[in-house]
């Protein structure tokens, strides 16, 4: 165990995911600076903690929160002010943790999943998000190879093991060829003022 969730519940997040889905890509960048900016510069630089890098995502945890962002398209960013659990698995486990991840997506009980295999160029990734109770964007497959990078954020009717809690976020990062990391963040959370955002 590296570190243990905080368990006030009522730290802010920023999350572009919904900015993501079927975007007029002519103003995507102004639109998402002006949205978002401020935002994701704030909780950076509250965080300011370790690193879990890999080549595809950067991953900060501190004592005021974490975040995640993508290398390749930092206009991918989720981050909480709230002090995660992190722990080292093995690659067993990330392989038990990123198939539940896939069935509760597919099951409805997750929100959003980002799933990321490599960082070639394109990059092989599948990003879902749920728009409604019965409409999802979807982008790219899911594969049977072990992700570099996982992140789901669970809406459960019950408990869900993996999270210890029915709603939350939970990430597997690589950091190398033989090293993992999981993060949980649980309960629902307050998103920044002005952010078309997942909390209903």
């Amino acid at each position: 165990m590296i570190g243990r969730a905080t368990p006030d519940l009522a730290g802010l997040m920023v999350n572009t995911d919904a900015a993501l889905v079927d975007p007029d890509w002519d103003v995507f960048a102004s639109e998402h600076d002006r949205r978002f900016g401020l935002a994701i510069t704030q909780l950076k630089s509250q965080v300011r903690g370790r690193r879990y890098d890999n080549e595809v995502m950067r991953m900060r945890v501190g004592p005021r929160g974490f975040y995640v962002q993508s290398r390749r398209f930092p206009a991918a960013f989720y981050g909480d002010t709230v002090r995660p659990e992190i722990r080292e698995i093995d690659a067993d486990e990330v392989d038990v943790l990123a198939w539940e991840a896939v069935a509760l997506y597919r099951s409805g009980e997750a929100q959003s999943l980002t799933c990321i295999y490599s960082d070639d160029d394109p990059p092989d990734v599948f990003f879902g998000y749920r728009t409604g109770s019965r409409r999802r964007y979807e982008l790219g497959l899911v594969r049977q190879a072990r992700p570099m990078h996982v992140r789901v954020m669970i809406e459960a009717e019950h408990e869900v093991e993996a999270l210890g809690s029915t709603h939350g976020v939970l990430i597997v990062q690589r950091l190398d060829a033989d090293r993992w990391v999981t993060l949980r963040s649980v309960g629902r959370r307050q998103p920044f003022a002005g952010l078309v955002d997942v909390l209903e």
